[in-house]
């Protein structure tokens, strides 16, 4: 390769000419979506292909290319200096060496495959978290070449998914914890506006939908039961404070660890928020209840005094007060065991109507 040169690009010289780059992407593994640093991870080969008449070659005995490895092809030939504009951070595999290749055809056409792993940064929305579906980009785009001497375009098959993960066939869509709903590619030009060049952005976007069922084991449901449980209350004595208070404040406590351990990696409002928050205030409600049901136990020893006389005069049925305690005492109490569950009723079928329509 007698004057080549790696750092110039092909086609220098002609003016008429830019060099065509076309990027294909095999995912190897996506997901690990960080709803606080806003982020998820994709590993991948990034496979690039392009012409560079200056490698052309004569085919000896029925070798139809030349394979260099990664380290070697980057030392001595020209290659795009793509970059991911979105990424976090970005590292290239190594096992015993570079997992990267090049493939040169007597034609001069080079292919590159380059396995690495990039974090890049999701802007979510977490409002119907986590029955959320989000679209991450990655937007890869030439550091140094502009629209005038380098052209970026996608491959037939831009985004393949891989069917063999951990040795076993898989479907492509189904990852630990989401699925992959949809893959777009798009290409667009941005005018950088200090020098006021023309450059390429080529977006890789991945539509992921959460996997619900790990929180519904975790949070709505421990929840929503802990909320079912202090309804007992309602069927104990008004006497029995200790135990009514020790089931409630322990239902509320729990509840609110439950909150804390549940969003604790969500820094955005969420309806899984807004659910277990209403939890938390029907368990005070049962404690309100209960403070309801001690003020009608008070007033029913007021009536008692006042029926005292009636007493003495040896009125007997309804007014009586025996009849008059065991009517007030339980009350509050029966009407709270309807009353309540079909509160928490109709606020569960609110919510379950209210998140299918944000979704």
């Amino acid at each position: 390769m007698t004057g080549y040169s790696k750092n110039e690009i092909p086609f220098l010289e002609d003016e008429n000419k830019t060099v065509n780059i076309n990027i294909s992407i095999y995912v190897l593994n996506i997901g690990n979506l960080n709803t606080v640093e806003m982020t998820f991870e994709v590993e991948m080969y990034l496979e690039l292909d392009w012409m560079d008449p200056r490698l052309a070659f004569k085919k000896y005995h029925n070798d139809s290319y030349i394979l260099i490895a990664g380290d070697t092809a980057y030392d001595n030939i020209w290659v795009p200096d793509l970059f991911v504009r979105n990424m976090k951070y970005t590292e290239s595999s190594k096992f015993l060496n570079d997992l990267s290749g090049v493939m040169i055809y007597p034609e001069g056409r080079v292919w590159l495959s380059s396995r690495m792993r990039v974090v890049s940064h999701c802007e979510m929305d977490l409002i119907v978290y986590p029955f959320d579906k989000q679209s991450c980009n990655l937007m890869m785009i030439s550091y140094l070449y502009n629209t005038g001497v380098m052209s970026l375009h996608w491959s037939k098959d831009p985004v393949v998914i891989d069917k063999m993960r951990d040795g076993r066939d898989r479907k492509p869509d189904t990852w630990m914890g989401l699925s992959i709903v949809d893959t777009k590619t798009d290409q667009k030009k941005y005018v950088y506006p200090i020098t006021k060049i023309e450059y390429e952005f080529m977006i890789a976007t991945f539509v992921m939908k959460r996997k619900s069922q790990y929180f519904l084991l975790r949070g709505f449901i421990p929840s929503s039961l802990l909320v079912s449980l202090t309804w007992a209350s309602f069927w104990l004595p008004t006497s029995s404070i200790p135990a009514r208070v020790a089931l409630v404040v322990t239902s509320f406590l729990a509840s609110i660890v439950l909150y804390q351990g549940s969003t604790l990696h969500v820094d955005q409002m969420s309806i899984m928020q807004i659910y277990l928050l209403g939890n938390i205030a029907f368990t005070g409600l049962t404690l309100i209840e209960f403070l309801l049901a001690i003020n009608a136990e008070r007033k029913e020893n007021r009536v008692m005094a006042v029926t005292t006389q009636s007493e003495r005069d040896g009125t007997k049925g309804k007014n009586s007060p025996k009849y008059i305690r065991k009517e007030i005492r339980s009350s509050v109490d029966r009407k709270a065991r309807y009353m309540m569950p079909v509160m928490y009723l109709i606020y569960v079928g609110v919510f379950v109507a209210v998140a299918a329509w944000l979704k």
